[in-house]
């Protein structure tokens, strides 16, 4: 049970509040200050409460789940009920202000004082639920001192958690191969998969050697492409997404595709890599590698994937294992994740140490981390270690877990805006200032420089990975982590539901994808095309 959208939704009560405060201070005639009054301090005790409940969420028995879901359920109420205030107060003050047109409608608002008395009714009513229920806490022991992790403000123009440490060794190995010897068993495409767990790093490896200036002299042609791990195997639609440009859709015929492929591919030695790929089928493997095998001499086609079988059906012999980083390179990506250049406390450092060996040697976890507890207080750390590491038990999803640990650290307002980002597929090339405008419709923040300063912490936290930039050296775009995308899936739960609705255009990536949001009441469809 997430809390976080019932937490933003909560500071939109609160913030309505006090416009409507301003709007009575302006002369409206509103004849319900003290039901407003009452209404704030005690969205602020259930605020509290939510906060201490979003706190030790991991470990709520079934009654007081209920009874959280209780005050959630009172929270929407209240929120509808101040959307209809703030609706009639606007409303009234364009009548008040407004020129002949205003005049043709006030025989609409003959009703007024009518209709605010029953909204004012309706805060009361809303404010004695709200109360009956808060007043419980007690029986379950919610405490009222939550206190998130502060923000730190760091410089933006290097996001340290790009930076790729301890890879030089697999990028020779995986380099020489390309560059080695012609073709494997006299085929004039070979195969190489780059396998392990989820953030490790085998897509950042993958794109060092696809980058390294050798390659980009060997090879005639390069090409990136990413299948991520919620597409169903489409032997049209990956095809359509290896060949740029071209008119492949679901209508195109197989030999069409074929005389795609070979147009772009044909006798060049090319390098393909194919990131993050899931199929086990044989079958629909060779398929789909019989349409590439036009290259030149020499071609290659890199796989990375979690799946040791799918490594295996592709690379055969050719599979490098990706491990974890050595200790010294782990400790060494922690601290420049985790300290300032001035911080070298000695007891940080040794409990510091302690936490990386949590982290198992695995770059993500130690870049999450290592940014959540920058700048933080040495009693943060010991928190983050002793209530949050220590816990994890040996059979554990610890990847997960520590991943999972680090948004729990959030601030709730923060937790809302990353779990809205599950409204994306994977690998989803995500616009900045769209994003900050769907935040702000959604009532999570109330300007865009707020917007921004989340985006950056979100960011800074490693939240946020391989960004672009603009024509003016400003962030236009952002990709998530699979692992980070899927603690969104989780932690929006049924707040947020994804699913396509269609795909007109394979070849073009034309997909369409459609958003339910939950807000309580009535949902919300959002579409969104490539």
């Amino acid at each position: 049970m997430d809390l976080s959208t019932t937490l933003s939704l909560v500071q939109t009560i609160l913030t309505a509040i006090q416009t409507l405060g301003l709007m009575h201070s302006e002369g409206s005639i509103f004849n319900c200050k003290s039901e407003l009054d009452d209404l704030h301090n005690t969205i602020e005790t259930v605020r509290a409460v939510l906060e201490d409940a979003d706190a030790k969420q991991d470990s709520l028995n079934s009654q007081e789940k209920h009874y959280v879901q209780e005050l959630k359920d009172a929270v929407y109420d209240a929120d509808d009920v101040l959307d209809e205030f703030l609706t009639l107060a606007k409303q009234k003050q364009l009548m008040d202000h407004g020129d002949k047109f205003s005049e043709k409608v006030k025989s609409f608002f003959s009703r007024f004082k009518h209709l605010t008395h029953n909204l004012s009714s309706k805060v009361k009513r809303v404010n004695d639920k709200l109360n009956k229920i808060a007043s419980k806490s007690d029986q379950f022991s919610f405490k009222i001192d939550c206190k998130p992790l502060k923000f730190i403000k760091e410089e933006t123009s290097s996001f340290i958690c790009d930076q790729i440490i301890g890879r030089e060794e697999d990028v020779e190995k995986i380099v020489g191969v390309l560059l080695g010897s012609v073709s494997v068993d006299h085929l004039p495409v070979s195969l190489l998969a780059i396998a392990g767990m989820g953030g490790l790093g085998k897509t950042a490896l993958a794109q060092l050697v696809f980058n390294d200036p050798r390659i980009s002299e060997a090879f005639q042609l390069k090409r990136w492409t990413c299948i991520a791990d919620q597409d169903q195997w489409s032997l049209k639609g990956f095809l359509g997404k290896v060949v740029e440009g071209s008119s492949i859709n679901d209508k195109t015929s197989l030999e069409g595709i074929q005389h795609e492929v070979k147009q772009q591919l044909g006798g060049k030695k090319y390098l393909l890599v194919l990131d993050d790929v899931w199929t086990e089928s044989y079958d629909d493997w060779q398929k789909f590698q019989g349409y590439l095998k036009v290259g030149g001499r020499g071609s290659w086609i890199i796989v990375t994937t979690r799946s040791k079988t799918t490594a295996q059906m592709i690379g055969g012999d050719q599979v490098h294992v990706l491990q974890g980083l050595s200790e010294p390179e782990s400790w060494h990506l922690f601290e420049r994740m985790a300290f300032q250049a001035e911080e070298r406390d000695d007891e940080l450092v040794k409990l510091g140490k302690r936490i990386v060996k949590k982290c198992t040697n695995v770059p993500l976890a130690i870049r999450v981390v290592g940014s959540l507890l920058r700048g933080q207080s040495k009693s943060k750390w010991l928190s983050f270690h002793d209530k949050g590491l220590h816990s994890l038990g040996e059979n554990s999803d610890t990847m997960t877990c520590i991943l999972k640990l680090s948004y729990d650290q959030l601030n709730p307002s923060l937790k809302a805006c990353f779990a809205y980002c599950s409204i994306f597929p994977k690998d989803w090339k995500i616009s900045k200032q769209m994003l900050i405008k769907l935040w702000m419709a959604q009532g999570y923040i109330n300007s865009e420089n707020l917007g921004e300063e989340y985006f950056l912490i979100l960011l800074q936290r490693c939240f946020f990975q391989d960004i672009r930039d603009d024509e003016f050296g400003g962030i236009y775009s952002f990709k998530i982590h699979d692992l980070l995308h899927d603690i969104a899936e989780k932690v929006a739960g049924e707040e947020i539901c994804r699913f396509n609705i269609d795909t007109s255009n394979a070849g073009r990536q034309k997909q369409a994808t459609k958003i339910i949001y939950n807000d309580g009441v009535n949902p919300i469809e959002i579409k969104l095309r490539l």
